[in-house]
C-alpha cells in the first residue's frame, strides 16, 4: 500500500537566477536560457523538472511525476496551473 504525504501547498517554478550558487553547481550541466522556470524547491532541495519521470503506479494516478530516493519512497510532483504541488510518497 503506497502513502503519499502533501500538503497541497503550490510552489511557484523558478528560474535558473533564483538558485543558490551551490544549486547552480549543482546543476552545471545544464544550458537554459534565462527565461527558462524548470526547477522547484522542496524542502530545501532544488529539483530540475526533466528529472522526473512519469508516475504511473498504483496510487500515484493523481500525480504527473516521480523522482524515487530509495527502492520504497520518493518525491511526486503535480502540475496546477502555473504552480506545482509536491508530496512525498512511501511504500
Amino acid at each position: 500500500m503506497t502513502t503519499i504525504i502533501t500538503n497541497n501547498q503550490p510552489r511557484n517554478l523558478l528560474y535558473w537566477e533564483e538558485l543558490t550558487a551551490k544549486e547552480q553547481k549543482e546543476f552545471d550541466d545544464v544550458k537554459l536560457n534565462d527565461n527558462d522556470e524548470d526547477f522547484i524547491r522542496y524542502k530545501g532541495v532544488a529539483y530540475r523538472l526533466a528529472d522526473f519521470m512519469m508516475a504511473n503506479a498504483a496510487g500515484m494516478e493523481d500525480w504527473d511525476g516521480i523522482i524515487q530516493d530509495t527502492f520504497f519512497s520518493g518525491i511526486l510532483i503535480k502540475f496546477e496551473d502555473e504552480c506545482v504541488i509536491m508530496g512525498r510518497y512511501y511504500e
